[in-house]
C-alpha cells in the first residue's frame, strides 16, 4: 500500500465524536508485507502506513523467543535494532530468522525503508487481574468513544483485543490499564491529519499504573499523565504515525517510573513538561522521574528525550534517563531534532537531570541540543535557568557524525546562562570525546562545560 502524505494542522478543528467505528476483523488494517510466528505460535500483524507492529504476549514459563518473519517481497538488506542486542539472524530466501535470548523489543527493517519496518513488541503476557472493573476480551472489537475512568478503575485490556477510542481520567486514584490488547486513537482525527484529543488522557490523578498496552495512531499525543503522582508505565508500546503524536508526555508529575516501554514517535518520544492543557491548568514542579531500558524511535519532528517546552512551573530536578536505546532520531530541519535535548523557553528552574548508558544510532541531525530561548512556543518571558546536567556513558553506534549546541538567552538585561553541564565518556561513532570540539559542539552564552573532568568556557568576570 502506498504512503499516505501526512499533514500538520497547526490549528486543528475540534472533533467532538468518533469519525467511524470498527466491527469485524475484516475491517482491521492487517499487514501484506509480513507473517509472524513466535515460539512456534503464529502472530498478528497489523497494518500503518509508518510501520507494521506485532504486539507479542510471551507465556510466563518462557523468557527466550524464537521468531520466523516470512516477507512477501524481495529485499537484500536486513538490520535489527537496537543494534546493541547484537541479534543474529539467518535469510533463507525471504525468511528471516533469529533468537532472542530474553524478552525484548526490536525494530527489523529492510533496505534502509523506515517506513515499513516491523516491529515485534514482546511483553509478559498479563492474565486478568481478579478486581478488574472493564474488561476487554481477545478476539473482539470495541468502540468506546471516550472511556471515562473512576476512582479503582481496572481495565484489562486481553491480548487481541482492540479497542477503538481514548481513554480520560480527571482527579481519580488508584487505576491501572493493564494487559497486552491494542488501544487505537484513529476514530479521533482525519486519516492524514492530526487533531486536539490526547489518547491516553489523564489529569490530577495519584496512583496510576499503564502496563502491557499497545498505544496507537492518536491525534495528539499519545499518553498523557498530566499533574499525577505515583505514576508508572511499563512495558508499553507507544506507536504515532501522525505530527504532534508525542510518545509519553510526562506534565507536571512527580514520583514517575517509565520503563521497558518501546516508542516510535511522529514527535517527542519521552517529553517533560509543565504547562496549561485545553480546560485545566497542569503546572506543577515536575521532580522525582526515572526512565530506564527503553527503545525509542524519534520520526521526522521532534526529539528523542526532550525537556520542554513548556515549562511554565517553579522546578525540574531529580530526572534520571538511563539504559536507553535511541534508534532512530530523523531528520527534521527545524527546531529541534536532537536525541537529547532540553529546551528552555520559560521559566522553570532546570537542574540535576542524568542521563546514563544511552546508545544512539541513525542520528541525523543533533545528538545534544541545551538551549534557553524565546520561541513561538514560550508561555512567560521570565527565562529559567539549566545548571548541573550530566551526560555519562553516551554512545552513538552508527550513522553520520552528529553536532551539538549548547546556548543561553541574554536579551536587553536579562541573561539565563547553562551552567555546569557535565560529558564523561561520550563515545561517537568509535572515538571517544575528550573536548568539546571532539564532540562538534557549539557552546554560545554558557559556561562550565565539563568534558571527562576537564573545564571548558569558564565565565570569566567583567
Amino acid at each position: 500500500m502506498p504512503m499516505k502524505e501526512l499533514i500538520y494542522n497547526p490549528k486543528p478543528a475540534p472533533i467532538t465524536a468518533p469519525l467511524f467505528e470498527r466491527h469485524s476483523l475484516e475491517e482491521i488494517e492487517w499487514s501484506e508485507k509480513y507473517e509472524l510466528t513466535c515460539n512456534g505460535k503464529h502472530q498478528p500483524v497489523y497494518y500503518t502506513d509508518s510501520f507494521h507492529y506485532a504486539p507479542v504476549a510471551v507465556e510466563p514459563d518462557l523468557e527466550e523467543v524464537d521468531v520466523v518473519i516470512d516477507v512477501k517481497t524481495p529485499f537484500k538488506h536486513v538490520v535489527i535494532r537496537p543494534s546493541g542486542y547484537e541479534i543474529d539472524f539467518q535469510v533463507k530466501g525471504t525468511q528471516i530468522r533469529f533468537h532472542l535470548p530474553k524478552i525484548l523489543k526490536v525494530s527489523v527493517e529492510l533496505d534502509g525503508d523506515l517506513k515499513s519496518p516491523l516491529f515485534i513488541l514482546c511483553s509478559p503476557k498479563i492474565e486478568r487481574p481478579d478486581d478488574a472493573t472493564i474488561c476487554f476480551e481477545k478476539g473482539k472489537i470495541y468502540n468506546v468513544a471516550t472511556l471515562e475512568l473512576k476512582d479503582h478503575d481496572v481495565v484489562y485490556f486481553e491480548e487481541g483485543s482492540i479497542v477503538y477510542g481514548r481513554v480520560f481520567a480527571d482527579h481519580c486514584s488508584n487505576i491501572r490499564l493493564v494487559g497486552n490488547g491494542i488501544l487505537n486513537g484513529g476514530p479521533w482525527h482525519l486519516p492524514d491529519s492530526n487533531g486536539k484529543a490526547f489518547l491516553v488522557d489523564i489529569r490530577w490523578c495519584r496512583n496510576l499504573l499503564i502496563e502491557g498496552i499497545t498505544v496507537v495512531d492518536s491525534a495528539m499525543w499519545q499518553i498523557v499523565p498530566a499533574a499525577c503522582t505515583d505514576v508508572v508505565i511499563r512495558n508499553t508500546n507507544s506507536l504515532s504515525r501522525l505530527v504532534t503524536g508525542d510518545g509519553i508526555d510526562i506534565t507536571g508529575c512527580q514520583d514517575v517510573l517509565i520503563e521497558d516501554c518501546f516508542i516510535r514517535a511522529a514527535d517527542d518520544c519521552i517529553c517533560i513538561k509543565s504547562g496549561r492543557l485545553p480546560e485545566m491548568s497542569t503546572v506543577r514542579d515536575v521532580k522525582n522521574l526515572l526512565a530506564q531500558r527503553c527503545v525509542l524511535w524519534n520520526a521526522e519532528p521532534g526529539n528523542a528525550i526532550e525537556i520542554g517546552y513548556g515549562l511554565m512551573c517553579d522546578e525540574v530536578s531529580n530526572l534520571t534517563f538511563k539504559d536507553c536505546h535511541i534508534i532512530h532520531c530523523e531528520y527534521e530541519g527545524n527546531m529541534g531534532g536532537s536525541a537529547l535535548s532540553i529546551h528552555q523557553a520559560d521559566n522553570a528552574y532546570i537542574h540535576d537531570i542524568h542521563y546514563e548508558n544511552i546508545s544512539v544510532e541513525d542520528v541525523a541531525q543533533k545528538l545534544f541540543d541545551i538551549k534557553v530561548l524565546e520561541c513561538k512556543y514560550s508561555y512567560t518571558h521570565e527565562k529559567g535557568r539549566i545548571e548541573d546536567i550530566y551526560f555519562k556513558d553516551i554512545k552513538v553506534l552508527n550513522g553520520n557524525f552528529p553536532v551539538s549546541i549548547i546556548r543561553g538567552y541574554e536579551m536587553h538585561l536579562e541573561e539565563s546562562r547553562p551552567e555546569r553541564i557535565y560529558f564523561d565518556n561520550i563515545e561517537i561513532l568509535g572515538k571517544p570525546c575528550r573536548s568539546v570540539l571532539d564532540m562538534h559542539m557549539v557552546v554560545e552564552l554558557a559556561h562550565k562545560i565539563y568534558v571527562d573532568g576537564v573545564m571548558e568556557c569558564p565565565r570569566n568576570k567583567f
